[in-house]
């Protein structure tokens, strides 16, 4: 993509860094994270309606503090109703989950202002930028090489929308993430999932769901340590400055039969600092029991090698993120984990440690539901 964050926007991120340290419109992010302490949950109607459109497919939350509101992604293609995101008020206190009140709906625009073709771009990860008072989101691009009429090669993309849905600006890609009609770069449906803002709005990152094709196997029940890539914007640039490699666990179960389909992915993060973050990784596996698997790690990237210019990383010599369990969802004690794709840092709980809450994408399927989890995170 040749479209780089222009010099306007960058003043406004120079200007607004000054104004991001008012906690109005920052909620900032704790300073450790020792665990997280279950809250409750709400569940979301199947087919739920607000501003005519149907609500589900939940991939991405964050969370904007002056306002009170979360901004959350839908990842519809514009197949059901136009590409978008929402805007909720979750009420919450330290013990119980009371409601999810949906507050707002937003269409996002293409780059000349119409409405995304149905099909042909894939919303996964958004971001509220406190900075700018923008929109940061991703598409994780499509690939389809028996596609008929025609095969289909839809490029990932980072891009910035004004609070209205009108387009802003691209974030350049990196030309290894391309998709491409041989096996190489971006895996269908494996890009950009995960994005996060470190609290001065300087950093942006932004990881690849599954693995790039020279960087090794997708994760599976008995492959472990499949690597992807996170990438490291300078928000004053608008440019990559590193990549980094983290590695995934394996499948958490043998799926059923064992030739279904199986995935491990990171699908979300925080940025605590400009080398500390939250990730969250989903893991799933047709007719295993459970099918999902939501584990939440802290990372760190202080020792990790920059891999901007290794093109594959099979065979490669390179120190890879840590990374240290933070939090299985399994033990919170839900009846059940469904498909958990987003997390952000919410308001401070009275005691003073700051919330966090879980959404899920129920792939618009009845089989499915939407799921909020709200946390206490523990210093």
């Amino acid at each position: 993509m040749k479209l780089i964050l222009s010099s306007t926007i960058a003043l406004g991120l120079l200007a607004g860094i000054v104004a991001c340290e008012d906690h109005r419109t920052n909620p900032g992010s704790p300073q450790t994270v020792s665990g997280l302490r279950f809250i409750g949950e709400r569940i979301v109607p199947f087919q739920s309606q607000f501003g005519g459109t149907s609500i589900g497919g939940l991939s991405s939350i964050d969370y904007r503090a002056e306002t009170n509101q979360f901004y959350i992604m839908a990842d519809d293609q514009g197949t059901t109703n136009p590409v978008r995101y929402y805007t909720a008020s979750l009420n919450y206190t330290a013990n119980a989950f009371n409601s999810v009140n949906f507050t707002g709906v937003t269409t996002l625009k293409n780059t000349d202002g119409s409405n995304f073709t149905p099909a042909r771009v894939d919303p996964e990860g958004l971001q509220f930028d406190a900075v700018n008072r923008r929109i940061i989101w991703s598409s994780e691009g499509l690939r389809n090489p028996t596609a008929t009429p025609a095969p289909i090669f839809i490029q990932p993309f980072i891009r910035e929308a004004n609070l209205d849905g009108s387009y802003v600006a691209d974030y350049p890609v990196p030309s290894l993430f391309n998709i491409q009609p041989t096996e190489n770069g971006t895996r269908s449906n494996g890009s950009f999932e995960g994005l996060a803002l470190t609290v001065d709005g300087r950093y942006l990152f932004a990881a690849s769901e599954e693995p790039l094709y020279e960087d090794g196997p997708r994760a599976a029940f008995n492959v472990a340590g499949s690597p992807i890539r996170i990438i490291k914007y300078d928000r004053q640039t608008g440019q990559p400055v590193a990549q980094y490699a983290y590695r995934l666990d394996a499948v958490h179960a043998a799926p059923q039969p064992s030739n279904q389909f199986q995935l491990n992915g990171v699908v979300d993060m925080i940025a605590l600092s400009e080398t500390q973050l939250l990730v969250m990784e989903r893991s799933f596996a047709v007719g295993a029991t459970p099918d999902y698997s939501v584990k939440i790690y802290r990372i760190d990237l202080t020792n990790a090698t920059n891999i901007a210019n290794v093109n594959g990383l099979q065979g490669a010599n390179y120190t890879p993120a840590t990374k240290t369990l933070l939090y299985d969802v399994a033990t919170s004690g839900v009846s059940r984990i469904d498909n958990l794709e987003g997390m952000t840092l919410g308001p401070k709980l009275p005691n003073g440690n700051y919330s966090l809450v879980m959404v899920s994408d129920d792939n618009f399927g009845a089989a499915q539901i939407t799921q909020f989890l709200a946390f206490e995170v523990l210093p």
